[in-house]
């Protein structure tokens, strides 16, 4: 039931829910380059037209070849005879060619320019998309669905727009113009191609349903393989600990079977299925073999008529053959541009106040009547009041999802406040631009990022014109100079995605060193020494101390005893503030904050 579940959620994956508005939307955005679509417009119809005429042209030099044959006294040469009666169609033929041609290439050449630009413009637009969308979106989508919207859908619309949608508007101006020509020519033969394509394309329809289904199931046990495989990878240490080897590669085994057996019929449907649909669709061209030939035996109709609907036949055959993979593709790309529009279509980040962050110098923090939550059903501050004196140390301690990452969110506005109002020496944050705001206050998270650079760029990550004493001398107060000097290149040392030669307590330290080089007005540290060694964090907790000089300080700890030297200890469970003073008076009252202190004291003693 699950698997059939999972096949089905596949296979749905590339059909669109609302295929008007989704086609309506990417029309306006084509609409930006009309010119070069009017042109395509054209140079397919003339192209479409021009290769129309090839088997006219060759039909009319077989029925003048006949002509010349059947009158020929041998009174001229038979090169000389041929050459008469040959030269126009031959020059048709040749024309016809070489203009088709050169208008293909336009077309083929302006419909990969108008799909990379429309790629290119949604691309330009999520990216600045994705910067305006508030944290709560992240929080509630997978960052691998927001990575396949940027990639896997845009690389649909972008494969449907340089081969789908130019192979659809050719094959109906072909199918089109044959047809004309053939109802024209011959109704008679019309009618029996008109017969032989309907029964193609009702086989067309049902076996692309199986390929589909095939093919939906393919990509679903690919990736159940893919993620056993990265599942396996990333807990190889942790499987190998539990002795899990043999039941992993079992359960990797099975998933492996299945995608064989998919892949299989996928494989199949391709190489065996395809073919079948593809003889179907010549019953037409023996049916109009076979009834053309006696016609033109009983002198109804000319041989060159009989060719020439032959080939019109083959031309109009495949296209029509290929219209259900055609328009598959089509609407994959529309189904993966209802997602890129359904991105593009979420709420953002209010916007910005007009006022200037300047005034924050002091670092005075206010929350005053605050009430939020991270669902309209659940409120997890109700009403919290807090005054944060300016160059105060604060700690935030408390049980897990009690709220204390929540605040420090709040401050950064991260979130929108349900109710109330935070201040900043006096400036209610949601009057002032963000990134300003953001400017005065210095955060090291629990969680060390790096990018792909130098060290000393991932130094001055917050500020790029800091010159190299600066940056070395932030360093050497976050305790990190010295392991940056036993690098082979030292501040120059390029770090690659995952941080190659250096630990995670060491990029917790590059961290804070970035933090300490933008010497903000508030100072916002998350757990910030939680992967540094116990001597480490002693002289990081002396570095702190001189950096927190003149600066109001919000330190969120688990261990408590990195915090005793707080001004203030705010104990928060449930979003509510329970306690609140210095570790002395918090022991001494015998509540909450000390059951958490004596526990962790408990625990290590044990």
């Amino acid at each position: 039931m699950a698997k059939n579940q999972e096949n089905k959620n596949a296979v749905n994956e590339d059909i669109p829910r609302n295929t008007k508005e989704t086609s309506r939307r990417l029309l306006n955005r084509l609409g930006r380059q009309k010119r070069k679509l009017i042109v395509i417009v054209v140079a397919t119809l003339l192209s479409s037209a021009a290769f129309t005429a090839l088997p006219l042209a060759v039909g009319k030099g077989i029925d003048a070849l006949v002509a010349a044959i059947r009158s020929y006294d041998g009174s001229v040469g038979i090169v000389e005879t041929a050459l008469q009666v040959l030269w126009l169609p031959v020059a048709l033929i040749a024309a016809s060619a070489l203009i088709s041609g050169l208008l293909a290439y336009v077309q083929q050449y302006l419909i990969a320019s108008v799909g990379e630009e429309l790629t290119l413009s949604l691309r330009r637009d999520i990216s600045a998309k994705l910067h305006r969308l508030p944290l709560r979106y992240f929080d509630t989508h997978k960052t691998g669905e927001v990575m396949s919207r940027v990639t896997n859908d845009l690389e649909k619309v972008s494969a449907a727009m340089q081969e789908g949608l130019p192979q659809f508007i050719s094959s109906v101006f072909t199918i089109l113009f044959s047809a004309i020509t053939m109802l024209i020519l011959s109704p008679v033969l019309f009618a029996v191609v008109v017969v032989s394509l309907l029964i193609s394309m009702a086989a067309t329809g049902y076996v692309s349903k199986l390929a589909q289904r095939a093919y939906g199931e393919n990509l679903a046990s690919m990736g159940a393989l893919t993620g056993k495989v990265e599942e396996i990878y990333a807990g190889n240490r942790v499987i190998k600990v539990f002795n899990q080897q043999q039941a992993m590669l079992a359960a990797a085994e099975r998933l492996n079977e299945r995608q064989y057996r998919a892949q299989r019929n996928a494989q199949f449907a391709d190489f065996t299925i395809y073919p079948t649909i593809r003889a179907l669709g010549q019953l037409g061209f023996i049916a109009t073999a076979v009834l053309g030939g006696g016609m033109a035996l009983a002198g109804s109709i000319t041989l060159g008529t009989v060719q020439a609907f032959l080939q019109y036949v083959n031309q109009i055959s495949e296209p029509v053959t290929e219209t259900a993979y055609v328009v598959t593709s089509i609407q994959a790309a529309i189904a993966g541009a209802e997602r890129v529009f359904a991105l593009l279509d979420e709420e953002e980040e209010r916007t910005d106040g007009a006022g200037s962050a300047e005034g924050i110098t002091q670092g005075r923090v206010v929350f005053r009547d605050v009430r939020f939550g991270y669902t309209p059903e659940k409120t997890l501050i109700k009403n919290l009041n807090l005054e944060v004196r300016p160059n105060e140390m604060v700690a935030i301690v408390g049980p897990t999802g009690g709220g204390k990452t929540t605040l420090v969110n709040l401050l950064m506005r991260f979130y929108e406040l349900d109710g109330g109002s935070i201040t900043i020496d006096g400036q209610d944050i949601t009057t002032l631009p963000r990134g300003e705001m953001r400017r005065h206050i210095g955060m090291v998270l629990q969680d060390a990022w790096l990018f792909e650079g130098t060290l000393a760029e991932n130094i001055a990550y917050g500020r790029r014109d800091a010159t190299r004493e600066e940056i070395v001398a932030a360093a050497r107060a976050a305790c990190c100079d010295h392991f940056i000097r036993t690098l082979p290149r030292g501040y120059d040392t390029v770090l690659s995605g995952e941080a190659a030669g250096v630990s995670q307590g060491q990029m917790q330290l590059l961290t804070i060193a970035r933090a300490m080089l933008t010497d903000p007005a508030i100072l916002v540290l998350d757990e910030a020494t939680s992967s540094v060694d116990t001597r480490t964090e002693v002289e990081i907790q002396k570095a702190m101390a001189r950096l927190m000089e003149g600066k109001t300080s919000f330190v969120i700890a688990h261990r408590l005893s990195t915090i005793q030297n707080a001004d203030r200890i705010l104990v928060v469970r449930d979003g509510d503030i329970v306690e609140c003073g210095s570790h002395t008076e918090l022991l001494a009252r015998n509540g909450f904050y000390a059951d958490l202190y004596n526990g962790q004291f408990t625990a290590r003693a044990l």
